[in-house]
């Protein structure tokens, strides 16, 4: 979200490029820090040196508002705190390449004659009542480039979700393509059994192998036979092409030129090597513990 400094407000607005305040300034500075395997942390410093602006924070009437939006997930989240500094988290997996963050000073509810000293001449003897919701000082930010992940497969949770069937419990393991991300279907049992050792770090590679890449094998085999484009806004889509683009390589033209089960390891960086590996340390160790 973008505000045009030429937007006309029908009462002052402080932010940079605005002559409605003569001295008084408003920003933040904005840091991206890492978070888990699912989420950043968007870290957040506001500072304004209009004391009838920080007196409408403290008295409960304003409050500093953070807005992101990614336009090519179409993600959109708003973060309001009466604190200085705070931090929110962003999920991965809803955002690409670009995320567009603008901070506000907003009013929590109405509020009658408000008026500042530091207004310029146009605005002298004047106040305004005000709504809830009205914008008392605005920032835009340059959008953030967020680099794209190389490892989308370090976490299954990135494009996956592994559900669990509700209805034909009976029904083997199956996949369905939706718009965030490919749905894992198992039967009750699987599920079980699945979520029992899904958070252990060393059984990670060997359900990967078991359950993602078969998944992926499966998505690709479809793809070959279907309009790549049909899919072209679909998150889980976008991943996979940002890891082929990361290693430069074109994933449009891989997906014609390799079969699928070769894609698939590819992309998933060998998983079958990993997770022999890993079942040779977890008896590795076990045979230690005797």
């Amino acid at each position: 979200m973008k505000i045009d400094d030429r937007r006309l407000f029908t009462y002052p607005v402080l932010a940079e490029g605005r002559d409605d305040y003569k001295s008084c300034k408003f920003s933040a500075e904005m840091k991206v820090s890492s978070g888990d395997a699912n989420n950043f942390v968007l870290e957040i410093n506001f500072s304004t040196d209009c004391a009838e602006l920080k007196k409408l924070i403290e008295g409960g009437d304003a409050e500093y508002l953070l807005h992101v939006e990614c336009p090519a997930t179409i993600y959109r989240e708003i973060e309001t705190r009466s604190l200085e500094n705070f931090s929110c988290n962003i999920p991965l997996s809803l955002i690409k390449e670009k995320l567009y963050p603008a901070i506000f000073i907003v009013l929590r509810r109405d509020i009658k004659n408000f008026s500042c000293k530091d207004w310029n001449e146009d605005f002298d003897w004047l106040s305004f009542d005000l709504q809830k919701g009205s914008v008392l000082a605005y920032q835009n930010f340059t959008p953030l480039s967020l680099p794209d992940d190389p490892n989308i497969f370090k976490n299954v949770s990135s494009i996956f979700s592994v559900c669990k069937r509700i209805k034909e419990k009976n029904k083997p393991f199956d996949v369905e393509m939706t718009s965030e991300k490919i749905k894992i279907f198992l039967t009750e049992k699987d599920f079980d059994l699945y979520s029992r050792y899904a958070s252990r770090p060393e059984m990670q590679p060997i359900l990967n192998t078991m359950i993602i890449l078969p998944a992926l094998t499966y998505v690709f085999e479809e793809l070959k036979f279907e309009d790549v484009q049909d899919h072209s806004s679909d998150i889980w889509f976008m991943s996979l092409r940002a890891s082929y683009r990361k290693k430069g390589l074109s994933f449009d033209k891989l997906l014609e030129d390799k079969n699928s089960l070769e894609l698939a390891q590819e992309v998933m960086n060998l998983p079958i090597t990993k997770s022999l590996e890993s079942i040779a340390h977890i008896f590795d160790d076990a045979a230690e513990d005797l």
